[in-house]
């Protein structure tokens, strides 16, 4: 069974797109100020999601969409014994039904979304410089923290 390239990957339902000038002028003035880490792709390629986290504090999760999943991959399922076996005709569907969410609920590259609940910020474990998280001080208009995630 395929399987995306990050150990895991929790994408949650995002609040509604951003209203108003205030959270696209914090996020433009957090873009302006974010130096990403060696190892990062540009801005430009991650999808940017963002939300308050509580004293006035702002984090972004950074991340790049992943690819679609070759087609010709084929579709296995791991067994207990660490053999595998081909997946049946419902297993092929679960997982492109599985990878279409996906797809759907990433945020494309070079855009944003503000979420109402820190807590649903997507996010990956592991991965490299495939999230960069941010935090930002909005009082005192600064980047606290920068960093990838680091690698199994």
């Amino acid at each position: 069974m395929w399987k995306p390239p990050l150990l895991a990957l929790l994408l949650l339902s995002p609040a509604p797109p951003a209203g108003g000038g205030g959270r696209d002028a914090l996020m433009d003035e957090i873009e302006r100020k974010v130096v990403l880490p060696d190892g990062a792709r540009p801005l430009r390629d991650y999808g940017r999601n963002y939300a308050l986290a509580g004293r006035g504090i702002v984090r972004g999760t950074y991340l790049l969409p992943l690819p679609p999943r070759d087609p010709a991959s084929g579709c296995a399922v791991m067994l207990p014994d660490l053999t595998s076996r081909p997946c049946t005709r419902k297993e092929v569907r679960q997982s492109v039904a599985a990878e279409a969410a996906l797809t759907a609920a990433q945020t494309r590259a070079g855009t944003r979304r503000w979420f109402d609940d820190p807590r649903r910020l997507p996010r990956i474990f592991d991965g490299g410089c495939a999230q960069v998280t941010v935090e930002y001080d909005v009082a005192a208009h600064h980047v606290l923290a920068v960093a990838c995630n680091g690698d199994a």
